[in-house]
């Protein structure tokens, strides 16, 4: 796990966009970091998985990733923006 380069690039983004758009964050029961950490938990034996705070921090970081990416999502952009003046002499009177 350790110079595999950052955990969050342009792939697992991706992955945690459509994760988002599939509608987990309405529908999970658990955090995603606490079901990553269960999911590698129940696929790697416990005499082998000596790498738990790893496999910890990489979740921790993937569920803040995804917690941004939902926040951003959740955004509604400004309905109605007034309208300004293209430059300073047609927004004062001459």
């Amino acid at each position: 796990m350790e110079g595999e380069g950052p955990v969050v690039n342009e792939h697992t983004e991706a992955l945690l966009r459509a994760l988002l758009m599939s509608g987990y964050a309405r529908n999970a029961k658990t955090s995603l970091q606490a079901e990553l950490e269960a999911r590698v938990r129940d696929v790697v034996p416990k005499r082998i998985m000596n790498r738990g705070r790893e496999v910890s921090v990489i979740a921790g970081q993937l569920h803040e990733k995804f917690e941004h990416l939902t926040l951003w999502e959740s955004n509604q952009p400004v309905k109605y923006t007034p309208s300004k003046a293209a430059n300073i002499s047609s927004a004062t009177e001459s």
